[in-house]
């Protein structure tokens, strides 16, 4: 009697970690198996749920099926806020290929399976290893964690109805745009620089093929920017990965209240 009891609660926990799971980074690439990450989500359910649930019911009336609609949006939601600032590292990577000459040349990412820049890929890798080598989905687990207790199971208020979620939303994702503008910008103007500098030649000596020279050097001169800008990257990471756990905090905040 007490397992029938405990089901629909330990469903609700199911339904919002995987929600989570599914469009957090890393957790919801396609290179994941998908048995790991049912695995993944049950075994964190089950401690979640015997952690902070283990006294408490919810009925299984008409409207469970509320709550089940209002914990998949939640999970859906707090996912996509925690990972929509990591997708800015393949933004700039876009405005980088688009300068330098390689936005012809797109790769099929593994993770998602769609098509990715080349420096863009690079760098969300570096990010990748970045990710997981300060632990940060350590912290998006415990904001997760949290999420249990700023937002009730049993609560049939739809969070999104005030606006405030969505608004925060808008503003996070052009934030995204703003940090994918700082990454780019150093290696953009360089090349802009460049541009101008093959202009002038093309103006002064026309016998110069500014379109075999120019595409080499801005190739060479955007890899060598890069080496340089290398270690600003490496600090912005570190800043995205602290504004993704103050966005989701800031998020859940809104849906608790």
């Amino acid at each position: 009697m007490n397992l029938l009891n405990s089901f629909p609660v330990f469903l609700l926990v199911l339904v919002r970690i995987a929600g989570f799971l599914v469009t957090m980074p890393i957790f919801s690439y396609r290179t994941i198996p998908g048995r790991v990450k049912i695995g993944l989500a049950v075994a964190l359910s089950l401690l979640v749920d015997l952690t902070l649930f283990e006294n408490q019911t919810v009925p299984l009336d008409t409207t469970y099926i509320l709550l089940v609609m209002k914990e998949s949006l939640v999970g859906l939601s707090m996912g996509f806020i925690a990972g929509v600032l990591a997708y800015a590292v393949q933004l700039a990577g876009s405005f980088i290929d688009l300068q330098m000459g390689f936005a012809i040349a797109n790769t099929i990412s593994p993770e998602n399976g769609i098509t990715t820049p080349l420096t863009g890929q690079l760098l969300y890798i570096m990010q990748l290893l970045f990710f997981l080598g300060v632990n940060a989905h350590h912290m998006l687990l415990s904001g997760l964690l949290d999420s249990f207790r700023l937002i009730p199971l049993d609560a049939l208020t739809v969070p999104f109805s005030g606006g405030s979620a969505a608004e925060y939303a808008a503003r996070v994702t052009a934030q995204m745009f703003l940090i994918a503008l700082q990454l780019s910008m150093p290696i953009v103007g360089c090349l802009f620089l460049v541009d101008l500098a093959i202009g002038l030649v093309a103006r002064t000596v026309p016998q110069v093929n500014v379109f075999v020279v120019g595409l080499p050097l801005k190739i060479i001169v955007g890899f060598l920017i890069m080496l340089i800008a290398f270690p600003m990257f490496i600090s912005l990471f570190r800043v995205i990965f602290e504004s993704m756990t103050e966005i989701l905090g800031h998020y859940m905040q809104l849906l608790g209240s």
